[in-house]
């Protein structure tokens, strides 16, 4: 009867760790006795799941083996049922949908138990799932769980008998998950700049990994003991990652020694992935122990090994390492060989969609993507490149965009051709599928892969060009896309600059475009300094500190304005892009001198990148007659009604020839999912709102609930709506604040109604009186009859000014976009 081996790829990308786990599979042969993971009959749709999966083809993998596992159950084959469920949740795990992963292996632990006494490696597997779904206080708690399971396990170096079939399978399951909770915790710390917890957890691992070694090579022992090329990958990831641990501690001799054995290992597996991360991490270390002091002849190593790198795949090496390298070239000023690494580790970055999703591996690693871009960024600014460096912070910003989004798919823009949209998903799903295949597969068949494999980022390439050309916004949801600032240099009027924001860790950066001419300036003062000086800024408005208003205020006018008002010369209008703890200033208030705010002297527009100029003026409803409106919707107990909210809306729908008014109870969700949007010309919103700061894409407006939605109506599912109003107006209690860790840009509820169709978006960025909230909108709406949105909130806010000086009143509202009246 058929039997199944487990063969779960699995190790240590460079610095990354889609799959830490090192489940290495050990095939001890014994008296005709073969060690198998699962015992089980392999039914049609396994043996078919299996070749999918091989082949690198999850997705078609996973329907396979969700067939196999209902025959298992109606067979109540608990083997077979625990087999299918670790490798639904490992695949899973490994295209990103955690929720789902983590569900399989709940249902797998206690088959575990059942079957095998105790399921110490699916708790390992559960702690995978919590780390990269961003909860790694969790995942340590499985992985110690784990090791507390087998905390009374000692692998036998000496046997009396030859062991059997049992006895094998028992051996190796608990080995593997020690190895594989160990370290997995060593990379957490690894990673956190914890190298001696590392150093303990990666010890104790190649202790347990040499007793393997010293069974499987003792001249008895190996006459029925052999380990295949999979145990040999393992110990090279073990003993690599314990070299570069080493490495950063500066013990650079115990640093080589564990190189060249991790390095021997994965020679011995053939494992030519391995061998590129060995390499790759010894060349960081070696940037560390030696400086950039490298010969010329030392470069066309670094070469071929990010050729090397790109031929099977391994697009993670390729920016890793062309980053540092250009992170270190920049140091000694060797500016056009520090571009050069740059540019190809920016572009490898953005082959691919982005993979990070929603968890700790993207919070662990978007400020190493971010920081790429700003590596880029500073060196074009020191070349006084002041266009490309703009260039890139614009892709940078769209990066951050895509990380946000985490992989999902939105709604299809109707302007796009779906026949477009429906090959670009085919040729990814090609792409995800020879990029699996590149890390494994050997011999000749290696070449026509890769081959096949750059073919296919060529033609995903040309038919995102011809999405962007359909709809740049769509476009900007699947890749990296921009508009070099020479065309937004030509696209603004007269009367209006752009400003745009880089923070930088010791100093940053601003751009100011106006028609025809792009200039940069820096200023002293870094991102985290920034961001403490816009809290305290915030917090002397909330609190009505008037004189600490003031000098803060003029701080930030002295840093963020000043420099560049002498370009703003015959200026009315500002578009300001701002950027990390920037999205929390209200930069309306920002003082002038002469008792004048920046309000006073500029109509204010915030946009969430330069490149959206390009689809913020898409065709919205002409139609300014009518409103939606929803105010004070009724939560209960579990929010504060706003009492003037009603009042409110009900106040602005005079203002309007067809208004809809729901308050109350049916204030609801639904209201907005269910209604038919389009030709709406003003939406507004009277409610609470909720940012989620570990997961943007779960902020929410808190609206009514009814048997078909919750109330909540979160970020991601406002994407999905459809409608096409001049103006959405979030008047609720923080609705624009948002925060991405580690990010460069916020993305919130705005950006999400501007998908949906709005042509722009006025929010707040704290609460705010329900009095005079209800006395501001009462003069906006007024305004808006005669005036765009930008200049109508303007008037406002000014005309507020007069009965509420505090900022406090009237300083938080702002506007996206909003450029159509």
């Amino acid at each position: 009867m058929p039997m199944h081996t487990r063969n779960t790829k699995s190790g240590l990308s460079f610095l990354l760790y889609a799959h830490i786990g090192l489940l290495f599979f050990v095939l001890w042969g014994c008296a005709g006795v073969e060690y198998r993971e699962y015992d089980v009959a392999m039914i049609p749709s396994a043996t078919q799941a299996e070749i999918y999966f091989r082949e690198g083809d999850y997705e078609n993998a996973l329907p396979m083996y969700e067939k196999a596992l209902q025959v298992y159950r109606q067979e109540k084959n608990d083997t077979g049922a625990l087999y299918c469920l670790e490798k639904m949740g490992w695949i899973l795990r490994e295209i990103g949908r955690y929720g789902d992963a983590l569900r399989m292996f709940q249902q797998a632990y206690p088959l575990g138990v059942k079957l095998n006494g105790d399921a110490a490696e699916i708790a390992a597997d559960m702690g995978d799932v919590y780390l990269f779904s961003g909860d790694p206080e969790k995942s340590r708690g499985y992985y110690e769980k784990c090791l507390r399971i087998l905390r009374d396990f000692v692998f036998k170096t000496k046997y009396t008998r030859p062991p059997g079939r049992d006895e094998i399978t028992t051996m190796v399951r608990k080995t593997k998950a020690i190895i594989h909770a160990r370290v997995s915790l060593a990379a957490q710390y690894y990673f956190s700049e914890e190298y001696e917890k590392a150093l303990e957890h990666l010890k104790a691992a190649d202790d347990l990994l040499n007793k393997v070694l010293m069974v499987a090579n003792d001249a008895f022992y190996n006459l029925f003991i052999k380990l295949p090329a999979d145990v040999y990958e393992g110990i090279g990831f073990c003993q690599t990652l314990l070299a570069a641990t080493y490495g950063e501690l500066g013990r650079y001799e115990a640093a080589w020694e564990y190189f060249d054995k991790g390095r021997e290992a994965f020679e011995t597996a053939d494992r030519q992935f391995g061998l590129v991360v060995n390499r790759a991490l010894r060349f960081k270390i070696e940037f560390q122990s030696t400086g950039l002091k490298i010969d010329e002849a030392k470069f066309a190593a670094y070469d071929e090994l990010l050729d090397q790198a790109d031929r099977i795949g391994a697009v993670e090496v390729t920016w890793r390492m062309g980053y540092i390298m250009g992170h270190e070239l920049a140091k000694v000023k060797r500016y056009r060989q520090a571009e050069k690494y740059l540019a190809l580790a920016v572009n490898a970055l953005e082959l691919t969609r982005s993979r990070l999703r929603e968890d700790t591996i993207k919070k662990m690693f978007a400020s190493s993507v971010q920081d790429v871009y700003s590596e880029m960024i500073r060196l074009l600014f020191t070349m006084k490149r002041f266009e490309d460096g703009f260039d890139y912070l614009e892709r940078a910003k769209a990066r951050a965009f895509l990380d946000l989004l985490a992989g999902r798919s939105v709604k299809e823009k109707k302007a796009v051709d779906a026949r477009l949209i429906k090959k670009e998903k085919e040729i990814q799903h090609l792409i995800d599928v020879h990029a699996r295949k590149l890390k494994t597969v050997r011999g000749g068949q290696k070449k026509a892969v890769y081959q096949a494999y750059k073919k296919l980022l060529r033609e995903r390439a040309n038919v995102l060009e011809a999405i962007k050309g359909q709809s740049l916004e769509f476009a900007a949801t699947t890749t990296v896309a921009t508009v070099p600032v020479r065309r937004i240099a030509q696209r603004l009027p007269a009367d209006t600059a752009l400003i745009s924001y880089f923070l930088g860790k010791d100093k940053s950066i601003i751009w100011v475009v106006v028609r025809g001419n792009v200039h940069a300036v820096s200023i002293k003062i870094g991102q985290r300094m920034l961001a403490g000086l816009v809290s305290d800024y915030r917090e002397a408005i909330s609190s009505m500190q008037d004189m600490l208003f003031k000098d803060l205020g003029e701080r930030l006018s002295g840093l963020l304005i000043e420099p560049v008002r002498s370009r703003l010369n015959g200026v009315s209008r500002l578009l300001i892009v701002p950027s990390g703890s920037l999205h929390y200033l209200p930069f309306s208030s920002l003082p002038l001198g002469n008792n004048r705010y920046l309000v006073q002297d500029y109509t204010i527009t915030i946009l969430p990148n330069a490149s959206s100029l390009f689809f913020l003026d898409k065709a919205v409803t002409r139609n300014t007659d009518s409103l939606l409106a929803l105010g004070n919707p009724d939560r209960g107990k579990e929010v504060p009604p706003l009492a003037f909210a009603e009042k409110e809306v009900q106040s602005i729908s005079g203002e309007f020839a067809a208004a809809e008014v729901f308050t109350g109870p049916e204030a609801k969700e639904s209201i907005l999912k269910d209604k038919h949007l389009i030709g709406t010309g003003v939406i507004h919103i009277a409610a609470h709102g909720r940012y989620d700061i570990r997961n943007p894409l779960k902020s929410a407006l808190l609206l009514a609930k009814d048997g078909k939605n919750d109330g909540n109506l979160e970020t991601f599912e406002i994407f999905s709506l459809s409608m096409n109003p001049g103006l959405v107006v979030l008047s609720a209690c923080e609705s624009g604040v948002g925060k991405v860790e580690g990010g460069d840009e916020v993305q919130s509820l705005n950006r999400a109604f501007l998908y949906a169709g709005a042509g722009g978006v006025m929010a707040s960025l704290w609460s705010v009186s329900d009095q005079s909230t209800f006395r501001l909108m009462t003069v906006f709406y007024d305004q808006l009859k005669k005036s765009p949105p930008a200049e109508a909130l303007r008037k406002a806010q000014i005309r507020l000014m007069a009965t509420d000086p505090s900022p406090f009143y009237w300083a938080p509202f702002y506007l996206t976009g909003g450029f159509v009246r």
